[in-house]
């Protein structure tokens, strides 16, 4: 088999895992909206708040997931499974922590959370509930999450896939059942979406990791080699991943402030971004198996000492996602009025979200091309403090400023105020890409590690 040959089905092997699993849960967000979404503009509001502050902890979790795929790779390509079990019992620990506090906070006051978001009295009374409801299974989405993360670093990316597909499965199914009162349950309307939700994160957790330890997959090991970590990998680990948690605090707080200056535009503006939120997301989704292999297989190359390899794994990434991110981007801003006419909202919630979703369509390549370099090449490196640097001058020098200006100085619409905002993303490709080609971000985390523990 050529080079060329087994790059290509080692991309196929990780990124339509990830991906179909990526779509999934895209899919299970969007079919939450249309459900929803029939109960109207304060319904589909509710729930738009609700995930944003679920997306608090949910991009915590990403950043030190991130962090435990890093070394699982390198480890993995190094061949040493013992500290990718090792890497596991540290995403775990800190992982509990984070989650746990989050979701005893917003269990405990969850009208607090949503009033950071919006001053809609409608919004905050309806969404509580559900957001209290969906604040108890954090714990177990956590769990997935670290799980996930090591089978997909070890080339067993097939098996959240299918823990997932089982999962929306029965979302969907929980979701008509308890939202409109199907087969004699009652219409709990946006609790029963919540209930729904919640039911099948837990079982998804323990799906995952049940099949871990039944076929004996990376991280089916007892508490004792899961837990006992040495003192130089807790050390390096955190060193590296403390930026990964500082790009996503900085990005969820980009996105807060993002969702505020929606939010505070009018209820009519905030509902048009909202619809458009599971669109975005299943784009992403559509293309976020290729940053997770992008970071997969040049980590691999790079724990295996093969720089020049992983290199050209990189150069080759960004191309290919170029490509398919610009055949996405037509097929959805030719889509965008037949996606929005599947909403029960206003005509001018319409037009309005039929710009956004245009606009979007229009940066999907840059903002792909950005997943891939920051979040899967770069990182794969241990190159987080750069990517941090990156993002968070990005997101707080041009974005926030610009969106404060357009929207509360020159009180312009939603959408221009959105293309604006979505500039910030061209900065940051210009940044990553010349950060690719300096190699500074190629480096072996692991060696030291593994002579060490000889």
């Amino acid at each position: 088999m050529s080079e060329k040959e087994d790059f290509y089905k080692s991309v196929y092997k990780i990124a339509v895992p990830v991906t179909l699993q990526s779509l999934l849960m895209a899919l299970l967000n969007l079919t939450d909206q249309l459900m929803v979404g029939q109960l109207g503009d304060v319904a589909i509001a509710s729930v738009g708040m609700s995930t944003k502050i679920y997306g608090i902890i949910a991009v915590v979790l990403a950043g030190l997931s991130t962090g435990v795929s890093i070394y699982a790779a390198q480890f993995w390509g190094n061949k040493d499974s013992k500290s990718v079990s090792q890497v596991l019992g540290l995403g775990l620990i800190t992982g509990f922590a984070f989650s746990f506090l989050f979701s005893a906070a917003v269990f405990i006051d969850s009208p607090l959370f949503l009033s950071l978001f919006t001053t809609d009295v409608n919004v905050i009374d309806e969404g509580y509930i559900f957001l209290q409801i969906m604040s108890i299974g954090f714990v177990p989405v956590m769990l997935t999450m670290m799980y996930s993360a090591i089978l997909r670093s070890t080339g067993h990316a097939k098996w959240p896939m299918y823990v997932s597909l089982i999962a929306v499965g029965l979302n969907i199914i929980l979701n008509y059942v308890l939202i409109y009162g199907h087969f004699g349950a009652p219409a709990l309307g946006l609790k029963g979406a919540a209930i729904a939700t919640l039911i099948s994160r837990v079982f998804e957790c323990l799906l995952i990791i049940g099949a871990v330890y039944r076929y004996r997959l990376p991280g089916a090991v007892g508490l004792k080699n899961l837990f006992i970590v040495p003192k130089p990998l807790i050390r390096k680990f955190f060193g590296t991943t403390y930026p990964l948690l500082l790009t996503e605090l900085i990005w969820v707080l980009g996105e807060t402030a993002y969702a505020v200056i929606y939010s505070r535009m009018g209820t009519m503006e905030m509902t048009a971004m909202t619809i458009t939120f599971p669109l975005q997301g299943l784009c992403i989704g559509l293309l976020s198996g290729l940053a997770s292999a992008a970071g997969v297989m040049v980590g691999n190359r790079l724990g295996a000492n093969e720089s020049d390899i992983a290199l050209d794994h990189a150069k080759k990434f960004i191309r290919l996602g170029i490509i398919i991110s610009l055949i996405v981007g037509v097929i959805i801003a030719a889509g965008s009025k037949l996606y929005v006419s599947a909403f029960n909202i206003s005509e001018d919630a319409k037009q309005m979200s039929m710009y956004i979703v245009i606009v979007f369509a229009g940066f999907l390549w840059v903002k792909v091309s950005n997943m891939i370099i920051a979040g899967g090449i770069l990182n794969s490196g241990g190159d987080s403090k750069f990517v941090f640097g990156m993002e968070s001058t990005a997101t707080w020098l041009i974005g926030v400023p610009s969106g404060l200006l357009l929207s509360y100085i020159w009180k312009q619409p939603v959408y221009l105020v959105y293309l604006v905002i979505s500039l910030e993303e061209v900065v940051r490709l210009g940044f990553g890409y010349a950060r690719i080609y300096s190699r500074k971000w190629m480096r072996n985390l692991v060696s030291d590690l593994a002579e060490k523990a000889m």
